[in-house]
């Protein structure tokens, strides 16, 4: 067996190879007797509607085991035709490497004596020089050209969030068969109408996290699968009208996507993007106020932001002292801070502490916009500056599910004079304490002139 081979996991002996007349028309019977697996019913399902079906489209909750079930898709299409190519492509090297490549080499391990070929460490299988499988991110469409079989493949993970280049190199390919799977992050673009306006086109499957092996079992059976304390966390921290609960558990399509400030296919996106701080560097204090609520400290330097720091409770010098340390340890050059309420003690305290050379900037979110015209106080103001970059696709977060469940949360109405304001924090399940942070980063200005707003 050659380095390439074992690469993929430590074989198990097979001594008779699989017909490829024998699986093609029964993928499920591969995975079981093949690869020595077992896949739950909405595995089952998907890979059952990659024998007749050209476009299969999968939506699901997060942790149920849809890109498991594109790896074995991939390598029972790799064995069941000849010649024949597979593509495997999203949005992310990490995607596609880490997670769905990842599969397709434990699976490989399970059955490499029965299978065959070589199974490379980079993101590639091969049969022969005509019959090969691929992985690579899709940020380029260029990537995507040149790859042509009688019998072509091609699978693409986070569908949601693969831009419509991209999904128009994919057609000009005429793969034989086209696997989509995501999660129902989005309100347009080719993976939505996959389930909506072009469903006919498409054999789909959704799957809700009710739908999966620990939930149905009460336990866990499959570990690092959704389990049913993730559930409760989740309903615990969002609410179950939330458009990421409804979307991350239930694995539908929220309807309450278009009146939300940020959208969350631009709050996923954004936690999955990877750019280069520019700029100077600001930071943001939200100041807790009630039990529950956080005290968040958020950091931006140009399109790069992160939590620093989160604790609940009132302990108004500690965070300013925190506040001051961390301003002078990292030469911070504006510092937002949560005026009202409590958070004047905090302001107060700044004052007399003089961190360095950094401005410390008041933020009271009721006051007069700056653009009075267009915004009713304050925070709206900022959170639709933070909104425009969101959709600008210029912004870098953390992959956090407070701060994406957040922003994807609070929606926006248009006042009688046609100003735009926010949905009130009393509305809202859980106070958005990282969003607001985030926002008030975006409320930095120097010498009259606005900063990354």
């Amino acid at each position: 067996m050659t380095k390439e081979q074992r690469a993929g996991g430590r074989p198990k002996k097979s001594a008779v190879p699989p017909t490829k007349a024998g699986i093609a028309q029964d993928p499920v019977a591969f995975v079981r007797e093949v690869l020595r697996e077992d896949p739950y019913d909405k595995q089952e399902e998907i890979l059952r509607a990659m024998v007749g079906a050209r476009r299969v489209s999968v939506v699901g909750c997060n942790g149920s085991g849809k890109d498991w079930a594109a790896a074995r898709a991939v390598l029972w299409w790799m064995h069941s035709r000849t010649p024949v190519k597979a593509i495997v492509t999203g949005p992310t090297s990490r995607q596609v490497d880490d997670i769905v490549w990842n599969e397709l080499r434990v699976a490989y391990g399970q059955a490499s004596e029965t299978l065959g070929g070589r199974m490379f460490r980079t993101s590639r299988y091969e049969l022969d020089e005509q019959s090969f499988a691929l992985g690579f991110a899709s940020n380029s469409p260029y990537n995507l050209q040149g790859f042509h079989s009688p019998n072509l493949l091609v699978v693409l993970t986070e569908a949601h969030a693969v831009h419509e280049q991209d999904m128009n190199a994919v057609r000009r390919l005429n793969p034989s068969r086209l696997l989509m799977t995501g999660n129902p992050f989005v309100n347009s673009g080719a993976f939505y109408d996959s389930h909506h306006s072009r469903r006919e086109l498409y054999t789909t499957v959704q799957i809700s996290a009710f739908d999966t092996p620990n939930l149905k079992a009460g336990g866990i059976v499959v570990p690092g699968m959704v389990t049913a304390q993730d559930i409760a966390d989740r309903k615990d921290e969002w609410g179950e009208e939330s458009a990421l609960y409804i979307g991350s558990v239930l694995g539908k399509f929220p309807d309450n996507l278009d009146d939300s400030v940020v959208p969350l296919w631009a709050a996923t996106e954004a936690a999955t993007r990877e750019m280069e701080p520019d700029g100077p560097l600001v930071v943001a204090c939200d100041v807790a106020r009630f039990g529950h609520d956080k005290t968040v400290v958020m950091s931006r330097q140009g399109p790069v932001a992160r939590i620093v720091w989160r604790v609940r409770g009132r302990d108004t010098m500690k965070i300013a002292g925190f506040l001051s340390s961390y301003c002078q340890e990292h030469a911070v050059e504006t510092l937002v801070v949560d005026d009202t309420g409590v958070g004047g003690g905090v302001v107060d305290r700044l004052r007399e502490l003089r961190p360095g050379k950094t401005r410390v900037l008041p933020f009271i979110a009721g006051q007069k916009a700056e653009s009075t015209d267009h915004f009713a106080n304050r925070i709206a103001e900022v959170w639709w500056a933070m909104r425009n970059r969101f959709l600008a696709r210029q912004l870098d977060t953390d992959n956090d599910d407070a701060l994406i469940g957040q922003l994807s949360s609070r929606r926006y109405s248009h006042i009688s004079d046609g100003r735009i304001r926010l949905e009130s924090k009393q509305r809202m399940y859980r106070s958005p304490d990282e969003a607001d942070a985030l926002a008030m980063t975006f409320a930095a200005t120097r010498g009259g002139v606005k900063i990354w707003v």
